[in-house]
């Protein structure tokens, strides 16, 4: 069954030429009468070609806070959805956001799966579906949706270089409750592919209990490293 209300699915770029084909016509045949819009930062590859063919393409200042916010801008849904370059959403994904927030949910992610087949993975899996579940903490690979009304009452992502998403759903989790839902949301498994999978996952966590022990994200942002 399609959804009645448009959603706008915001993607924010930067040099994704490697993989934005493949993500984005995995997600076109869901769209219907949504609408895509992909928020280039300043792409020296051929990204902005590519998203072309597929959506939207706007442009704005380099970091994904600004990116988001700038496509939220240009967007006419009722419903916003963010997600990252790297995943795809099973058929049905976008009725189950409606289907969410219709329900009664402020907003919230998907339940995550990681293409790739270590047992490892597996385990990030879990780690990142109790963290949506049970922390209500959505970061972007596990797609974050809420009605465009809360949005602006949020205020947008706070222009942070790092963790911009963690914040966010700070926010959200404050306007009532949060979910996690199905169809799932695919991730790429090239972050860990490319640094290691043991140490991308220790770097994130170290990231994580740093900035919740007071370091700025300004540093944090240096810890942190873009796989494209």
């Amino acid at each position: 069954m399609g959804t009645s209300r448009k959603i706008s699915i915001i993607i924010p770029i930067l040099n994704e030429a490697k993989i934005l084909d493949k993500t984005l016509s995995q997600l076109q045949p869901e769209l219907g009468h949504h609408e895509l819009i992909i928020v280039d930062g300043g792409s020296t590859d051929n990204s902005t070609c590519i998203a072309e063919k597929y959506g939207e393409v706007i442009t704005s200042a380099r970091g994904r806070a600004k990116q988001l916010n700038a496509g939220a801008a240009g967007a006419t849904g009722d419903i916003l959805l963010f997600l990252h370059a790297d995943i795809w959403l099973e058929p049905g994904a976008l009725a189950a956001v409606e289907s969410a927030l219709s329900s009664g949910y402020i907003g919230g992610g998907f339940r995550q799966k990681i293409d790739g087949k270590s047992l490892i993975y597996r385990m990030i899996e879990i780690a990142g579906n109790i963290r949506g579940k049970y922390l209500k903490v959505f970061y972007g690979d596990s797609g974050i949706f809420l009605a465009r009304a809360d949005f602006e009452k949020i205020g947008g992502f706070p222009d942070m270089p790092i963790l911009e998403e963690m914040e966010f759903s700070k926010s959200l989790r404050k306007r009532g409750k949060t979910t996690l839902i199905v169809p799932y949301i695919h991730l790429s498994a090239r972050r860990w592919e490319t640094k290691g999978i043991l140490r991308t996952t220790l770097n994130n966590w170290l990231i994580i209990l740093l900035y919740f022990v007071g370091v700025s994200p300004e540093k944090l942002a240096k810890l942190y490293s873009h796989i494209r």
